[in-house]
């Protein structure tokens, strides 16, 4: 299969050293708050759909700046339910980059359509230029991934969507918190955006949970109907669907989550701050800046090297866990083979270049030079 990178994109095992992730809970205010969180929640008993749902909803809007926001189940669902509120379907095409997780295709399959695959440019983002050739009759959408949490161009992708009348849905996955420097955020520029809130990402659930996000009035209704099995008032059903409700306790949860935020995203800029002063002269370091003066949230750091592999194997070595984010391009997945060849240079130039380094907002800046030192060691041993 053309492109295929032979290799795991699981940790590496490391003796005590350096973790890629970090998902424990240490004693302070986000622990209590989780505490009396879950407390609340089994005080009053409303588990499926409570109040900590709507209040969470409303918080989020605020935060992205967008009229609505709509607590799902997980980033897929948000992903699908957004799609389908949007009215693709069976016999719709819908332009996505080729790097990217696979639940952003089979979002767009699961939705009735077919995703297209589009080249990436040196940010690892879509590249907007690639796109207008791949637009045909049946091009229904746009639907950019902020990869690695760096925005996209979005100026350029909305011009593209103007144009020839498509609608944008944006894969705000990794990307919670990032914004240009005039203050509009991930998930506002297009017609939805959608969010994965799972323990892995920087603003994180404690299970699987996700967000739509619009500004969209029309939206809200369907994709409530839709999350709760297709149901009005939760009895009459009006279309085929599925369970995509988000849990009261995940929503609480979220809620005391988004008070350590900023500070995440601000630690996590600090150690990519590091980590590009201590490395840009010897592997390809991503930019510290995005468009319109955006600052990514990192929630990867992203570096590509030619010798990939064998860095990563030093690095285990050295006790420092790594991880490929991800090694097989979604055009190459086997559950896509029935498509057409997609020509994406970039993209396969990279998958096979690419490795994560370790960043959380609990790493210290001891660990962020142990892992400069390895790389360099590796590099000047040639």
């Amino acid at each position: 299969m053309e492109g295929t990178v032979a290799v795991s994109d699981a940790p590496l095992p490391a003796r005590a050293g350096v973790r890629f992730r970090d998902l424990s809970v240490p004693e302070g205010p986000l622990r209590a708050g989780l505490r009396a969180a879950f407390e609340r929640v089994l005080d009053h008993g409303m588990l499926l759909m409570g109040p900590e749902v709507e209040a969470f909803e409303s918080t989020f809007a605020a935060y992205c700046g967008v009229g609505d926001c709509i607590g799902v189940a997980s980033g897929t669902s948000a992903l699908y339910l957004a799609l389908r509120a949007l009215g693709i379907g069976p016999g719709d095409e819908v332009i996505t980059t080729a790097m990217s997780w696979i639940a952003t295709a089979n979002a767009i399959a699961a939705a009735g359509a077919v995703p297209v695959f589009a080249d990436i440019g040196d940010d690892l983002n879509i590249d907007a230029e690639t796109i207008p050739p791949l637009l045909t009759t049946r091009t229904r959408a746009i639907l950019p991934v902020h990869y690695t949490g760096r925005l996209c161009d979005m100026q350029a992708i909305g011009a593209i969507a103007s144009a020839n009348g498509l609608r944008v849905i944006e894969d705000a996955a990794q990307a919670a918190g990032a914004r240009t420097a005039a203050g509009r955020h991930a998930g506002s520029f297009g017609h939805a955006g959608a969010f994965s809130l799972n323990p892995m990402k920087l603003l994180p659930g404690y299970g699987e949970a996700g967000a739509v996000v619009t500004s969209d009035p029309e939206l809200r209704p369907r994709i409530e109907a839709m999350r709760y099995l297709g149901t009005v008032d939760r009895e009459i059903c009006h279309e085929v669907e599925l369970n995509h409700k988000m849990d009261a306790l995940q929503a609480a949860f979220l809620i005391e989550g988004m008070k350590c935020l900023p500070q995440i995203i601000e630690r996590r800029q600090q150690i990519a701050a590091r980590y590009a002063a201590g490395l840009a002269d010897v592997v390809a370091c991503p930019s510290l800046d995005g468009p319109e003066g955006s600052r990514p949230v990192f929630f990867d750091f992203t570096v590509e090297v030619a010798e990939r592999d064998r860095l990563r194997e030093a690095l285990a070595g050295a006790g420092i866990e790594t991880k490929i984010r991800h090694p097989i391009l979604m055009c190459d997945q086997p559950a896509y083979r029935h498509l057409p060849p997609t020509p994406v240079p970039r993209a396969r130039q990279a998958v096979a270049r690419i490795l994560s380094l370790p960043i959380h907002e609990k790493m210290s800046d001891p660990e962020v030079d142990r892992v400069i030192a390895a790389i360099r060691k590796f590099h000047d041993a040639g």
